[in-house]
C-alpha cells in the first residue's frame, strides 16, 4: 500500500512540475516570435504528461488502487519525468539582472532552444509519457473486466463442490512422487502438443485411481496457470450427479482464469437471462464456445487451457453423457487459446457408444491395462509413503513397548499388501485408511485383520479390505447383541449407500426417524469407508462407489454377514419419505401471501425453513425408492392414502424446490408398480393424476400455489383430482366455472411459441415432438412429459415443414427463406444447409434409410439431396402449382408428391379414431363477445356463427335459452338494456339489431344501418333512451330509441382507429370510448351537441369498458382506472375530434403500468385473471379469451373462447385472504 501511495505522490509531483513549465511556455508563446512552432510543440507535449499523471494519481487513490498492476511499476518512469521537468524549467526560466537605478528585471526573453534540441525533448516527453498512458490503459480494462467478472460469477449457477479444490474435495489423494510417472508425462505432452487431439479420455474399471490422477493433473496444471476449470462428478450429491450446472460451472471457473471472458459472457447472460435454463448445446455454444472463440491473443493469461474433467460415469441420464462427450469434441475447433480436455469414466457401453461418434477426435489410455509391473510399482511407492507416515503419527502417542519398528510391516507383509491391492488403488487408499485409524485397532492388529483376507481372487479383494474395518462393529458381541447391531447397521449404513443425494446425520436422523446419537455411534468405525464431517448438517458421502457395490452384492450374500438386501433397504427408505411428508406437507405450505406470486419470488430461506434436507429428499425421491424395492400398490395401501391426502401438497412442495417437472416421469413410475388385482381404486387416481398433472405442470412449475386455484377450478367435473380435492378450492372463488365433464382428448398444450404453430412432427423413436413456428423457431418437447427441451432457431423466415430421419438421428426443417437445414438432434447441432428452392419449402421427407432427403417447394419443384454430404442428387419437374406433400416408398424407390395443381404425381428413384367424451353446447364458431344482464341471471354471447345465444345462469350448469339469428356476418358486441328487456348486437355486417327479451320468443325489432365498417361495440344509456355503437369506421354513433323508430342522432369523430368499445358512465352524462390508437376518450353533452372532454393515452388497445356506480371509475378488461378529475371539463381545442377536448397526458397511465388498476379484470396477454393489477387466477389456453371477448362487472368475469365456450367466473368481491 505504501507503494502506490509513493508512485500516486510522484504522479501528482510531475503534474504540479507540468503545470510550471506550461505557464513558463505561454509567457515565451507571447513574446518570442520566431519559436512559436517549436514552443506550441513542447507545450503540447508537457500538458499531455500532466493529464496523464493527474489521472494516475486519482487511479491510484480510488478504490481499485490494489488492482493497478501496471501503474504501480511506473516509479523510475516518474522519476525520470520529473528530472526532464526540472531542466526544462531551470533553463526556461528566465535570469535577472540589476539595472541602471540598482533594481533587478527580467531580461527580454529568448527561447533557450534550437530545434535539435526540441526534437530530442519531444522524444524525451513521449517516452515518458507513453508508459503511464499504457499502464493507464492495461489499468482501467482490467478494473472494467473485474467488474465484468465479478459480475459474472455472481450470476452463473454453479455445482457446489465439483472443482478439484474445493471444500468437499481438499482431503481425498493426488499421486505421490514417483507414482503414475509415465502416464503423467503422456499427459504432460498430449497438453503441449499443438498438433494432439483435444479430448484424452482415461478410462479405467473402479478402483483403478482414476480420480487420483484427475486431482494431480488439475493440480499441477493450476500451479502453472493453465487450468481452466475442473468438474468432479459425483453421483448422487445433488448438482455433481448431473449435467444441468455443468456448463455453467465451467464457465464460471473460465471466466475466473481468463477475465478478458467476462464482458463476452455477460453480454450473453444480459440477452437472454434464461440461458441457464436452456439445451446444453445452446450453454456450451453461448456461455464457452463463442467467448474463447473471440478473446484476442494479448489479453489471454494462458494459451493452452485444460478442463479436468472426472468421472464422466457418475453422471445422471446417459443421454446427457454421450451429449456432452459430443459437444466437448468441438474444443478441436478452437486454436487460440487450445482447449485440451482430460476426462476420466468407467468405460460403460453409453459412454464407449459416445465416444464411438467422435472417432477421430480423441486419444486414450486404458488404465488398468497398463502394464503390472508400472502399477506394482506406484502402489508400492504409495504402501512404502503412507505407512511410513502412519508409523510416526502412531508413535507419537505410543508407549515405548508398543511402538512399531522402523522396518515395520516388514518386507513380507509389505509384498503381501501390494499383492493383494494389484491394480486397485481403492484397496491401498482404504487399507491405509483403516491402519491409520485407531478407534478400531494398533495399526499392528489392524494389519492383521486385513492380512487373514488375503486372496488372489479380483473379486474378493474389495472384500479383504472392507471386512476388516466392518468386522470392528461386532467384535466381542454376543450373537443376540451381533443380530441388533447387524440389523441397525444395514438400516443406518443400508440408507445412507442407497440415498440417491447424502443427508447430514441430522437429516438422516429426522428421516429414519432414530436418535442422531444412534447414528453417531453407528458411523464412529465407519472414517475409512465413509466420509464422515464432523458437523451434523454436512452430508455423509461414500469415499468410493465399490463399497456400495460389496455392501449390495449378492453374490457373497452368504458369506457377507453385513450385506444389505438392496430391495429392503429400498422399501424402508420409501416408508420413511412418505412418514415425513406426512408430517410436514399441507396446502401453502410457506404461507404465501398471494395466490399469482411465482415460485421465484418466494425467499429461498422460508422454502429452506418449511421444507427441511429431509422432506426435500423425500418429495424427490419417494418414488425411486418404492420402485427400487420392487413393490406393487393396491387399493387403500399406504401410498394410496398418501396419494389422496397429499397429492396436491406434494406437487406445491415439488414446485416450491424446482422440481415439478420431474413429477410426470414419477408418477408414469407409480402407474407401472400397479398390482394386477386389488387396485381398481388407486388405478384410476393415478390415472386421473397424470392427466392432472401433465395439464397444468407447466403453471404450477411458475406459481405454485394455483395447484389448488386454476388447476382444480378448471379441471373436469368428473376428475378423481378435483372431487378428491374440491375442500382445497378457495373461497374467493364463489361460483366456478363451467368445465367439461370428463378429461377430453387433448393431453396437454404445449406454449410457447410466440407466432402461429405452422408444422409437427413426432421423432420415430416417439420421444421427441418437434414444432415449427412463424416465430422462425423450432421447438423440440418430450412426447411423455410436455418438458420442452431445446430450441433450433437460425431461421430468417417461417417454418413450414419438419422430418425425421428414420434412426431418429437427424431433423431437418423447411422453411420460407427457401431453405433446408440439417440438424443433430442428439446435441442440437447445425450440420449444414441445402441450398437451390427459389421459394418456401412447404413439405420434406427422409428416405426410409436416412440416406436422401426429399424437398418440395411453392416453386413446384421436388428436389433430391444427400444428408450425408448435403449434394444435390435430382430434381423432378411437372407439377403446375405448389407441393405441400412428400413421402418415400417403403423400399425408397418412389416418391409421391401433392400439390396445389390438384395432382398427385409419383417419381421413380435411380439410385384408430378417438372421440371427444363431453363437447360442451355452444357455438359452432368462435365467441366474440359475452355480456351479463343487469340482474345477473342471463349471459348474451355473439359469435363468429352470425348468431347470438342466451344462457340461463339462474341453473346449477349454465343452459342455452335461445339462439337469435339474423346477422349476416360475425356478431362482435352485445350489450343488455338497463331494465333488460331489449338487447343490441353490432356485426361485422355493419348493422345493430335490437332484439326484444320480454316475449315469449325473442325477436328482432330494429336494424340499425348507417356505420361504413364492422360494428365492434354497442352501449345502452342508463336511461334507455339512447344506444351508442363503435365501429371499424373509427366513429361512434349515438342512436334515439324514444321515437317510434330508431335513428341516428350523432356521429362522433376524432378517433384515428377503430372503435372497439363504447360504454355510459351510470348517471349518462359521460361516454367513453376505447380504440385501436391505443386512446380512451370520454364524450359529455349528449342533451346538446357532444364534445371530446378528456383522451386518457393508455399505450394499447381496449376492447370493453364501463364505469362503476359513481362514475369515478372506469372499467377495463385489464382492470379498472380511477379518473379522478379527469371528468371535469377544462377543453381545449382538439382538431380532430367533434369539439373541444383535453389531452392530458401528465394523468395517462404509463404502458405497461398495471399497478394502478383496481378489481377484477383480464391481463393484457390473456392467460390470467387479476384483481387490483396482480395475478391472480391462471387460465388454461382453452378457457381464454380472444380479443376483446371477455367483461368484467364488479366481481364476475364473463369470457367468451374461440372453441365456442362461455365461461363465467365470480369471486368475492374484497378478493383473496390467504391465512
Amino acid at each position: 500500500m505504501a507503494e502506490v501511495f509513493g508512485v500516486a505522490a510522484s504522479a501528482l509531483a510531475v503534474a504540479e512540475l507540468s503545470v510550471k513549465v506550461i505557464s513558463l511556455c505561454l509567457q515565451y508563446s507571447k513574446e518570442v516570435k520566431h519559436a512559436r512552432g517549436d514552443i506550441e510543440r513542447v507545450t503540447k507535449h508537457v500538458e499531455n504528461l500532466e493529464t496523464v499523471t493527474r489521472k494516475l494519481n486519482e487511479l491510484l487513490r480510488g478504490p481499485h488502487q490494489t488492482q493497478l498492476q501496471a501503474s504501480q511499476k511506473l516509479g523510475d518512469t516518474l522519476k525520470g519525468s520529473q528530472a526532464q521537468l526540472r531542466s526544462l524549467h531551470e533553463k526556461l526560466t528566465p535570469r535577472k539582472e540589476r539595472g541602471l537605478m540598482g533594481k533587478f528585471s527580467f531580461r527580454a526573453l529568448k527561447w533557450p532552444f534550437e530545434s535539435k534540441e526540441v526534437e530530442k525533448i519531444l522524444r524525451e516527453l513521449a517516452g515518458y509519457a507513453q508508459p503511464i498512458i499504457t499502464a493507464l490503459q492495461i489499468d482501467q480494462t482490467n478494473i472494467l473486466l473485474s467488474i465484468d467478472q465479478k459480475t459474472v460469477l455472481n450470476r452463473l449457477p454453479i455445482a457446489e463442490g465439483a472443482a478439484f479444490d474445493s471444500h468437499a474435495e481438499e482431503h481425498d489423494p493426488e499421486c505421490l512422487p514417483d507414482t503414475r510417472v509415465d502416464l503423467l508425462r503422456e499427459i504432460g505432452e498430449w497438453i503441449d502438443d499443438p498438433a494432439a487431439k483435444a479430448v484424452f479420455w482415461l478410462k479405467g474399471m473402479a478402483g483403478t485411481g482414476k480420480s487420483t490422477i484427475s486431482r494431480t493433473l488439475a493440480h499441477t496444471s493450476s500451479k502453472c496457470g493453465q487450468l481452466g476449470a475442473s468438474f468432479f462428478f459425483k453421483r448422487g450429491e445433488g448438482d455433481r450427479g448431473g449435467a444441468s450446472k455443468f456448463f455453467t460451472t465451467i464457465a464460471a471457473q473460465l471466466v475466473q482464469q481468463e477475465p478478458a471472458l467476462a464482458p463476452y459472457v455477460k453480454n450473453v447472460i444480459d440477452t437472454d437471462p434464461a440461458i441457464f435454463g436452456k439445451a446444453l448445446r445452446v450453454q456450451f455454444e453461448k456461455l464457452i464456445s463463442e467467448p474463447l472463440s473471440k478473446i484476442s491473443s494479448p489479453n489471454r493469461t494462458s494459451n493452452v487451457l485444460v478442463v479436468v474433467i472426472d468421472a464422466l460415469d457418475e453422471c445422471d441420464h446417459d443421454r446427457d453423457i454421450q451429449l456432452i462427450i459430443h459437444l466437448l469434441s468441438h474444443a478441436s475447433t478452437l486454436k487460440s487459446p487450445r482447449l485440451r480436455i482430460f476426462l476420466t469414466s468407467r468405460p460403460e457401453l453409453h459412454i464407449r457408444l459416445g465416444f464411438y461418434n467422435i472417432q477421430g477426435k480423441y486419444q486414450n489410455i486404458i488404465l488398468h491395462e497398463i502394464e503390472m509391473p508400472i502399477i506394482e510399482h506406484d502402489i508400492s511407492v504409495y504402501f512404502k509413503q503412507e505407512l511410513g507416515r502412519i508409523r510416526i503419527e502412531y508413535n507419537k502417542t505410543a508407549s515405548h513397548d508398543q511402538q512399531l519398528q522402523p522396518t515395520w510391516p516388514g518386507s513380507k507383509n509389505l509384498g503381501i499388501l501390494i499383492e493383494m491391492a494389484i491394480p486397485l488403488f481403492i484397496f491401498a487408499t482404504t487399507a491405509c485408511r483403516l491402519l491409520a485409524d485407531h478407534r478400531t485397532g494398533t495399526p499392528e492388529v489392524n494389519l492383521g485383520k486385513i492380512l487373514e483376507h488375503r486372496t488372489k481372487s479380483q473379486d474378493d479383494k474389495l472384500r479383504a479390505v472392507y471386512i476388516p474395518v466392518l468386522d470392528q462393529l461386532i467384535a466381542g458381541l454376543s450373537e443376540t447383541s451381533q443380530t441388533e447391531l447387524l440389523a441397525l447397521f444395514k438400516f443406518i449404513v443400508g440408507s445412507i449407500v442407497l440415498l440417491a443425494n447424502p443427508l447430514s446425520t441430522s437429516a438422516l436422523a429426522r428421516l429414519l426417524d432414530i436418535r442422531r446419537d444412534v447414528i453417531d455411534n453407528q458411523l464412529n468405525f465407519l472414517h475409512s469407508v465413509l466420509n464422515v464431517p464432523s458437523s451434523s448438517s454436512i452430508p455423509v458421502r461414500l469415499l468410493h462407489l465399490s463399497f456400495r457395490d460389496f455392501l449390495l452384492d449378492p453374490s457373497i450374500s452368504s458369506r457377507n454377514p453385513f450385506w444389505v438386501d438392496e430391495k429392503q433397504a429400498h422399501k424402508q427408505l420409501a416408508t420413511c419419505c412418505l412418514h415425513a411428508m406426512n408430517k410436514t406437507l399441507r396446502t401453502n405450505v410457506c404461507e404465501v401471501k398471494w395466490p399469482g406470486t411465482l415460485h421465484n419470488s418466494i425467499d429461498p430461506q422460508t422454502v429452506n425453513n418449511k421444507l427441511t434436507p429431509e422432506v426435500k429428499y423425500a418429495c424427490q425421491y419417494w418414488i425411486h425408492h418404492l420402485q427400487q424395492a420392487g413393490d406393487h400398490i393396491v387399493d387403500d395401501d399406504e401410498v394410496h392414502h398418501f396419494l389422496q391426502r397429499h397429492f396436491l401438497h406434494w406437487l406445491e412442495a415439488l414446485s416450491l424446490i424446482g422440481r415439478v417437472s420431474e413429477c410426470l416421469q414419477s408418477i408414469g413410475l407409480l402407474q407401472s408398480l400397479l398390482q394386477s388385482k386389488n387396485c381398481d381404486q388407486v388405478s384410476s387416481f393415478i390415472n386421473d393424476a397424470i392427466r392432472f398433472a401433465r395439464t397444468n405442470v407447466s403453471t404450477i412449475q411458475s406459481t405454485p400455489l394455483q395447484v389448488y386455484y386454476s388447476s382444480l377450478a378448471f379441471a373436469p367435473e368428473e376428475s378423481i383430482i378435483r372431487t378428491t380435492f374440491q375442500n382445497d378450492t378457495p373461497d374467493w372463488i364463489s361460483v366456478r366455472p363451467n368445465v367439461d365433464l370428463y378429461w377430453n382428448n387433448c393431453l396437454q398444450v404445449l406454449d410457447g411459441h410466440k407466432g402461429g404453430v405452422n408444422t409437427i412432427a413426432f421423432s420415430p423413436d416417439d420421444t421427441v415432438i418437434a414444432s415449427g413456428s412463424g416465430d422462425k423457431i423450432i421447438r423440440l418437447w418430450s412426447s411423455a412429459t410436455g418438458e420442452y427441451l431445446q430450441t433450433l432457431d437460425s431461421y430468417t423466415d417461417n417454418i413450414s415443414s419438419i422430418a425425421f430421419s428414420s434412426d431418429s438421428r437427424f431433423i431437418a426443417p423447411g422453411s420460407r427463406d427457401n431453405a433446408i437445414r440439417l440438424w443433430l438432434f442428439a446435441t442440437g447441432e447445425h450440420l449444414q444447409t441445402f441450398e437451390g428452392h427459389t421459394s418456401a419449402v412447404y413439405s420434406i421427407a427422409f428416405s426410409p434409410d436416412g440416406k436422401v432427403i426429399a424437398s418440395g417447394s411453392y416453386d413446384s419443384i421436388i428436389r433430391l439431396w444427400s444428408s450425408a454430404t448435403g449434394e444435390h442428387l435430382q430434381t423432378f419437374k411437372g407439377h403446375t402449382d405448389s407441393i405441400h406433400s412428400i413421402a418415400f416408398s417403403p423400399d425408397s424407390r418412389v416418391i409421391a408428391s401433392g400439390s396445389s395443381d390438384h395432382t398427385i404425381r409419383l417419381w421413380p428413384l435411380l439410385a384408430t379414431r378417438s372421440e371427444n367424451l363431453n363437447t360442451p353446447e355452444g357455438h359452432t364458431n368462435s365467441v366474440r363477445s359475452v355480456e351479463i344482464s343487469s340482474n345477473g341471471i342471463i349471459v348474451a354471447s355473439g359469435s363468429n356463427d352470425n348468431t347470438i345465444k342466451l344462457w340461463s345462469l339462474s341453473a346449477a350448469r349454465s343452459e342455452c335459452l335461445c339462439t337469435l339469428e339474423g346477422h349476416t356476418d360475425w356478431v362482435r358486441s352485445v350489450a343488455f338494456s338497463s331494465n333488460g328487456t331489449i338487447l343490441a348486437s353490432g356485426s361485422d355486417d355493419k348493422t345493430i339489431k335490437l332484439w326484444s327479451l320480454s316475449a315469449a320468443r325473442s325477436e328482432c325489432l330494429y336494424t340499425l344501418e348507417g356505420h361504413r365498417g364492422r360494428v365492434n361495440s354497442v352501449a345502452f344509456s342508463p336511461d334507455g333512451t339512447i344506444l351508442a355503437s363503435g365501429s371499424a369506421d373509427k366513429t361512434i354513433r349515438l342512436w334515439s330509441l324514444s321515437v317510434a323508430r330508431s335513428e341516428c342522432l350523432y356521429a362522433l369523430e376524432g378517433h384515428r382507429g377503430r372503435v372497439n368499445s363504447v360504454a355510459f358512465s351510470p348517471d349518462g352524462t359521460i361516454l367513453a370510448s376505447g380504440s385501436a390508437d391505443e386512446t380512451i376518450r370520454l364524450w359529455y353533452g349528449f342533451t346538446s351537441t357532444p364534445n371530446c372532454l378528456r383522451i386518457i393515452d393508455l399505450g394499447m388497445s381496449l376492447y370493453h369498458l364501463s364505469f362503476d356506480s359513481d362514475s369515478q371509475v372506469l372499467r377495463t378488461e385489464a382492470g379498472v382506472i380511477s379518473l379522478g378529475d379527469l371528468v371535469k371539463p377544462t377543453p381545449t381545442e382538439d382538431q380532430n375530434s367533434n369539439g373541444p377536448c383535453t389531452s392530458r397526458p401528465d394523468l395517462a397511465l404509463a404502458n405497461n403500468d398495471e399497478g394502478h388498476l383496481l378489481g377484477y379484470g383480464i391481463r393484457r396477454d390473456r392467460s390470467w385473471i387479476t384483481f387490483n393489477g396482480k395475478d391472480l387466477l391462471w387460465l388454461p389456453a382453452d378457457f381464454r379469451p380472444w380479443v376483446g371477448t371477455f367483461v368484467t362487472i364488479g366481481s364476475t368475469v364473463a369470457i367468451g373462447t374461440l372453441s365456442g365456450r362461455v365461461v363465467v367466473i365470480q369471486f368475492r368481491a374484497e378478493g383473496p385472504a390467504l391465512d
